[in-house]
């Protein structure tokens, strides 16, 4: 927050490059592309002597703000000056968020003591490191409650950074409904004064907030807008009181108070898009661009499907604060209960960004691949890894079972499912608009050309796919601006219904896992995704041989929901990814072109949380690099040699891998 204030100051202070250099830069440092981008105003007086222009100015995918001026220069200042303005209060905001007490008028190292005593366990607070002179000293330390650990803070004072580090971990149990969060008090204490809480729910789309909707809302009439106080600041230094209103074009809204700025901007702008909507220009249906509905009836297996999982994705992004518009695939990872006739969803993802080639990471700690059916199947694993744990010891597991070799095998009236919003990257979408016609059978594969079938890579910074060729990809040839390059999600599938989806670390425990059915909610034909999910691999009647026991090509039942218009979504989609999985129980958001956590921390569904992960029920890795303890799952590597060989006879190209050195990573 100071960085961003000190910026803003600069760019205050006369010389005018100052605010777009200090909005450049602040873009740069918190990984978020910075673009300014400046057009002349359309119903301006583009032919007098005084042209206006109207800048934009943009983080990554999100519009922060605009402004007007007239040149391009001063509209670009402006611009910056306001996005900059605009980002200290949302930090401003956060880090309140951050400094209110988990539980009021309690120090938070008790509160959080008494609930480890609760739980039986035992809480204490962990020094990391002690950094900087001894007279102005940088300590960093997090909370332990048990084996669990939180996240790390940075504080100049020990004893108020103990309170800090025990404060995130109790806000921390509260998100995941651990411990009750307090009640509501009323801002001023009186009881006729109502409490601090607004709902935006009936102008904003789970994850936005009106100033985002009122700026976007903007830019799609062509209009300026603005946030601007219209009364000077009342109250004590500590308890200031914010009177803001917004404006549209010409148009100024009725002025609301506020706390800090962030609120104050935030009622100002929702006080503005429900006069409009009142007006009838402002429809919060229109601003909601998402690539599925929820099946008005439940006709099919596909629409049971799809119901179970919408319900569970909005259930967990209804209290998000990260912004989640501009999602485009859904998939989830469903258990299917035959005796119990009971369907839960066990992993979610949302996505459908890869890293950029400058993200590739040799120490495991990023998501490749953030492509939604992706991200669902790495949170399978978390969960996998949480129920051979529990078969392991006294707790038992309520979805594995003992074979007679030793290894464990999914109980045989449980079965899981997968569904996907849309039909996956590659060979199941890429002729899906073209060759619309169903061929109403299931398991009716189309090969009409020798384009059908072929592996396909998405390539960094592309849309859509393209056919795989048989050249590597090198470490060395990727920092140099080669384009990276990642195997489709088709392909990906395809792979899972002969190797299943417990991958290769996990097969060391488990019996293949095979999906029982794969839904879409739209763009499905048989023809196509059958083809794409399974039957090229054993294509014209010919089973799949070679294959060790226990492997096999699986062919999963294929659907749809039932409702569907197919509407091509043209709106460019966000970076921002999200996952959930029951051994976890919390929402994660990502960025897919980072594969970082939004908070820049590797994600628990990268490659070395996940070997982290395995490490607790296999006790004898020692000094065995991630590679090496995959190649240890000798038939799994078996079957994917087959595989791949097969896909390779029939002429569908070569497999797409990363280069050698991101695998060779120790814990």
């Amino acid at each position: 927050v100071v960085e961003i204030k000190t910026k803003v100051m600069q760019a205050n202070g006369g010389l005018q490059k100052n605010a777009i250099s200090a909005f450049m830069e602040y873009g740069q440092k918190i990984g978020k592309k910075p673009t300014l981008e400046c057009q002349a105003k359309k119903d301006g007086p583009l032919l007098s002597g005084n042209p206006m222009f109207v800048a934009y100015a943009r983080l990554g995918d999100s519009l922060i703000c605009q402004a007007e001026g007239p040149n391009k220069k001063e509209a670009q200042t402006k611009a910056a000056d306001k996005a900059l303005r605009l980002e200290t209060a949302a930090a401003q905001g956060s880090q309140d968020a951050e400094e209110t007490l988990a539980i009021p008028d309690k120090d938070p190292m008790s509160a959080l003591m008494e609930h480890a005593q609760s739980l039986g366990l035992t809480a204490t607070i962990e020094q990391a490191s002690q950094t900087g002179p001894s007279h102005c000293p940088t300590f960093r330390m997090y909370a332990k409650l048990g084996d669990r650990k939180f996240r790390m803070i940075e504080h100049g004072n020990k004893k108020e950074g103990r309170k800090k580090a025990a404060n995130i971990a109790l806000l921390q149990l509260q998100r995941e409904g651990k411990i009750p969060k307090p009640k509501l008090r009323s801002s001023r204490g009186a009881s006729g004064s109502s409490p601090r809480c607004d709902d935006f729910s009936d102008i904003c789309p789970p994850g936005r907030n009106p100033l985002q909707m009122f700026n976007e809302h903007a830019q799609s009439q062509h209009l300026t807008c603005d946030v601007i106080e219209t009364s000077p600041r009342r109250g004590p230094p500590h308890d200031l009181t914010f009177y803001m209103a917004a404006c549209l074009g010409s148009q100024k809204f009725k002025s609301v108070t506020g706390k800090n700025l962030n609120e104050a901007k935030n009622r100002a702008t929702a006080e503005a898009l429900r006069h409009l909507k009142k007006m009838g220009k402002y429809d919060l249906t229109s601003s909601q661009r998402t690539t599925e509905e929820m099946p008005h009836t439940i006709q099919t297996w596909g629409d049971r499907i799809a119901v179970e999982t919408l319900t569970k994705f909005r259930s967990l992004v209804a209290t998000e604060k990260e912004n989640l518009s501009g999602r485009k695939v859904l998939a989830s990872i469903l258990l299917y209960d035959n005796n119990e006739d009971e369907l839960t969803v066990v992993s979610l993802g949302t996505g459908n960004r890869c890293i950029t080639g400058d993200h590739l990471c040799v120490e495991g700690t990023v998501l490749n691949d953030s492509h939604a059916e992706i991200i669902a199947k790495r949170g399978f694993k978390r969960y996998m890894c949480e129920e051979i744990s529990r078969a392991q010891t006294r707790r038992g597991s309520k979805i594995l079972m003992q074979t007679s070799s030793g290894t464990l095998k999914v109980m045989s009236h449980l079965s899981f499912h997968l569904y996907i919003s849309t039909a996956p990257c590659g060979d199941g979408a890429v002729f899906t608009r073209a060759d619309p016609e169903d061929t109403g059978r299931n398991h009716a594969p189309i090969f009409r050309n020798r384009q059908h079938g072929l592996l396909r890579s998405k390539v960094e910074n592309g849309e859509g796919t393209i056919p795989t060729d048989d050249i590597p990809q090198t470490l060395d040839g990727i920092r140099r601006g080669q384009r990276l390059r990642t195997m489709s999600c088709s392909d990906k599938i395809c792979r899972w219904n002969v190797l299943g989806l417990q991958g290769a670390l996990l097969s060391q425990f488990l019996e293949p896992i095979y999906l029982s059915s794969i839904t879409l909610g739209m763009l499905f034909n048989d023809g196509h995704m059958s083809r794409a999910m399974c039957c090229r691999v054993d294509r014209d009647d010919q089973p799949l041989t070679g294959l060790p026991q226990e492997y096999r090509a699986q062919h999963p039942k294929l659907g749809c929901v039932t409702r569907v218009t197919d509407t091509r979504s043209v709106d460019r989609s966000s970076p921002i990814s999200v996952n959930w999985n029951m051994a976890d129980n919390s929402v994660e958001v990502t960025d897919g072109t980072r594969g970082m956590t939004t908070r820049n921390t590797p994600s628990r569904l990268c490659k070395r949380s996940l070997f982290l992960s395995y490490s607790r029920i296999e006790q004898n890795i020692g000094h065995r690099t991630y590679r090496e303890t995959k190649d240890m799952a000798t038939e799994y590597s078996a079957a994917k040699g087959v595989f791949e060989s097969v896909m390779d006879e029939n002429g569908y190209g070569h497999w797409v891998r990363k280069p050698l050195e991101v695998d060779l990573f120790h814990l």
